[in-house]
């Protein structure tokens, strides 16, 4: 159950006049105006859930006809991002028609048109998958697990929180997981707006752990996916796994007698810091490390991934086949329901 979680874009729209929030405006020392800069107007939509929105192009006679959108166009549309649809072209011609709506902004055919075909382009999109363990506790042991026992081939994990980010510093691609049940379980989180997420979907998330790919500028444009209208051809779950594959996980167990098979006693010795719970980064020089790295690996070991004693006890699923499980489904029930919100096939 995939769901687009953000959309970032330049789109088509139309609207007498200026659309913003206000403008930034920096001086000089001088007092000269340096530059300015309009700020995102907030559009409610569902149960308060909002859409930022500001205009990027005009015509002749200064009527907006090119917006940047950015926003959750699942909670705009439903009030919450528990689940929702993954069909991009169609959600995001629902959120113009209701943002048209709620402007008091009937749209010409003609920008429609544009919308329908996917003429427009997108700067950062969200895809997300949830998965069900046994419990919370489960979900957040699995996190722990993640924190130290994954990587990208560029970086390996960072943990803030509750909340496990691989490819972290990357201005391409990066991933997020974390405990669905908890996040929806603090107050702040409980409420947007006028929503108020009902017991039964609240205990439907607490088992759930939350997996959500973002895809930024510069991967979108070197991949094509920043124009929309390749998103009718293409679907969402590859995309998703594409790049979840690229994720590492390793098993860091103690291999029998390496320390008597590693021939090199300071690649022994980093092996043993290593296997003792340290950070062989802390120890080594840069270009050292990786030279022993490359070595070890060759052994069935990464020594940029900690290795976690603690993690050999946990009853876990490893990321490779958690990724193989059929993803969680949302409750029948909701079906026909405010709580999901499925887009019309316009495109």
């Amino acid at each position: 159950m995939e769901m687009i979680d953000w959309v970032t874009c330049k789109i088509p729209f139309f609207y007498a006049g200026s659309l913003h929030n206000g403008e930034v405006i920096s001086l000089t020392k001088d007092g000269e105006i340096e530059y300015s800069l309009c700020k995102r107007l907030p559009v409610v939509g569902s149960h308060d859930s909002r859409i930022m929105i500001r205009s990027l192009e005009f015509d002749a006679a200064g009527n907006t006809t090119e917006i940047e959108l950015s926003g959750n166009p699942v909670k705009f549309l439903q009030g919450h991002n528990l689940f929702g649809s993954s069909d991009l072209l169609n959600l995001m011609y629902e959120t113009i028609l209701k943002i048209s709506h709620n402007l008091g902004a009937i749209q010409p055919s003609n920008v429609l048109g544009q919308i329908q075909s996917g003429y427009y382009t997108l700067s950062r999109v969200d895809i997300n998958r949830m998965y069900s363990l046994g419990n919370r506790a489960q979900v957040l042991s699995y996190i722990n697990v993640l924190a130290s026992n994954s990587r990208t081939k560029a970086q390996s994990s960072v943990m803030k929180g509750q909340t496990v980010y691989l490819n972290y510093a990357s201005k391409r691609w990066s991933f997020k997981m974390y405990s669905k049940g908890q996040e929806i379980a603090l107050p702040r989180n409980n409420k947007h707006g006028g929503f108020i997420m009902p017991p039964e979907l609240v205990k439907w998330a607490d088992n759930k752990l939350r997996i959500e790919l973002t895809l930024k500028s510069k991967e979108l444009i070197e991949t094509g996916l920043n124009l929309a209208s390749k998103w009718r051809i293409i679907e969402e779950l590859d995309i998703f796994t594409d790049y979840s594959d690229r994720i590492q996980m390793a098993p860091q167990k103690k291999i029998d007698n390496l320390t008597e098979t590693i021939k090199l006693a300071s690649v022994r010795s980093t092996y043993v810091h290593w296997l003792n719970g340290e950070d062989p980064r802390l120890l080594l020089s840069r270009p050292t490390f990786y030279r022993h790295r490359k070595t070890l690996l060759d052994h069935g070991v990464d020594i940029s991934i900690l290795n976690s004693k603690k993690s050999e006890n946990l009853n876990v699923v490893p990321l490779c086949k958690v990724l193989e499980l059929k993803p969680a489904e949302f409750p029948h029930w909701v079906s026909g329901t405010e709580f999901l919100f499925e887009p019309r096939k316009f495109c």
